[in-house]
């Protein structure tokens, strides 16, 4: 589904939600009671009546509106039956005060008795913006999520969970951002920061996403070097990822920070053989990622042949000089 045709669906199911409800058995409100400012600032107040017959006279039933203080007789609507609208003219946005008024005629013994039937006070916000939702609810870091709204600028930032992220402005209708590496397996809120408001948009459970790495298994002699890559699915966002690395033999391994700038998906660095000899792990996390634990061996060759036949007998082919890896 294209990205317009996302918006239109939300604009008509938002709509829908919001509408006021019926007050009683007699007026039904059929107001959204928030409403998007328009260029004409002409907004449609309507009502229909239900449930007024029998001894109700119809030619008798006039509706009438009060907004703001002020009374306005209400006109049919040509496509609804018992179906009435006013058209409001209200300037800038705020709030739209008003409630429903119909005098009727009720006939008893002969004779036509006026009646009035009100409703409760009712409120329409017009408003310049709007946030209807987040066009995914859950995905990894690095992934870009669409905010869908009315009346988004360049101006707006998106706050995920306390984090501030910077975001890509499409239009008036939708803004985009990036998943922050944060903590996964977790739900947060996420909110538009604008005009020093905080309207929010929804939330998002962030999943782990995978971390690779070009081997799973590391064998160094004493001061050797061997170049090895991580690797992402989706490109870093714009704080970038930050790769925590540590190993259960620290004097036998020397190894740089890991971090992968904004939009990389690799990152190589060099890993050094220490001059203590042992067989340990390589713990490798990062926020939001899936854990790697990398079997390590660093000794020169006779020593990392023993340690290798002492601790993966399955993994290799032995003979009398040589050793080849499964």
């Amino acid at each position: 589904m294209s990205l317009s045709s996302y918006i239109g669906k939300i604009f008509f199911v938002v709509g829908m939600l919001f509408l006021a409800g019926c007050d009683g058995e007699n007026i039904c409100n059929m107001t959204p009671s928030v409403m998007l400012q328009n260029q004409s600032n002409i907004y449609t107040l309507t009502m229909a009546i239900r449930g007024m017959d029998g001894d109700v006279s119809q030619k008798s039933i006039k509706p009438y509106i009060v907004v703001n203080g002020k009374k306005h007789e209400m006109k049919k609507h040509p496509d609804g039956n018992n179906v009435f609208v006013y058209d409001c003219y209200f300037y800038g946005v705020g709030t739209i005060l008003y409630y429903f008024e119909v005098v009727y005629g009720m006939s008893r013994n002969g004779s036509i008795r006026e009646k009035v039937a009100k409703s409760k006070l009712f409120s329409a916000t017009v408003t310049d913006k709007y946030i209807f939702a987040l066009d995914a609810n859950r995905g990894p870091v690095g992934v870009t999520v669409n905010v869908v709204g009315y009346g988004l600028t360049r101006a707006d930032r998106v706050r995920f969970g306390k984090r501030v992220v910077p975001t890509n402005w499409l239009s008036a209708g939708a803004i985009e951002f990036v998943v922050p590496s944060v903590e996964c397996d977790n739900e947060y809120e996420v909110y538009v920061l604008a005009n020093r408001k905080e309207l929010f948009a929804g939330t998002f459970f962030v999943d782990a996403s995978t971390l690779r790495c070009s081997t799973d298994f590391i064998r160094l002699a004493n001061g050797e070097s061997q170049r090895i890559v991580f690797m992402l699915d989706h490109p870093a966002p714009e704080e970038g990822v930050e790769i925590e690395i540590t190993t259960d033999i620290p004097d036998s391994i020397v190894m740089p920070e890991v971090h992968f700038m904004p939009g990389e998906r690799t990152v190589s660095v060099n890993i050094t053989g220490g001059e203590e000899s042992a067989k340990g792990m390589l713990f490798v996390r990062a926020k939001g990622f899936s854990s790697l634990e990398i079997p390590l061996e660093v000794g020169d060759e006779a020593d990392a042949v023993a340690v290798s036949k002492k601790f993966y007998p399955d993994r290799y082919v032995w003979d009398d000089d040589d050793v080849v890896v499964l």
